[in-house]
């Protein structure tokens, strides 16, 4: 999807019936054209694919998530998020 633009790719997660994204950062613009679409956008997460993963399937997870790993051991929990909301 590397080579697609913006209408392209969101074609293409309609075609795989993508419901749902969870990512890191996205513009307002792209949030609203994923939003205009149906899909729901997990915004402003941060962490472990495996991590962020089995929070998202617990239902644990909201925007502006973050797990890292510091000297203690790991952090989860919430981050400031950006100035909009999905």
């Amino acid at each position: 999807m590397a080579n697609f633009n913006l209408p392209q790719r969101l074609d293409q997660l309609i075609s795989n019936r993508v419901d749902q994204v969870i990512c890191g950062g996205i513009d307002p613009f792209c949030l609203n054209q994923l939003g205009s679409r149906g899909i729901s956008v997990l915004h402003n997460v941060s962490g472990e694919a495996e991590v962020i993963f089995n929070l998202f399937l617990k239902g644990r997870l909201r925007p502006g998530f973050c797990c890292e790993k510091r000297r203690r051991g790991m952090f989860c929990g919430r981050k400031k998020g950006p100035p909009w909301r999905a």
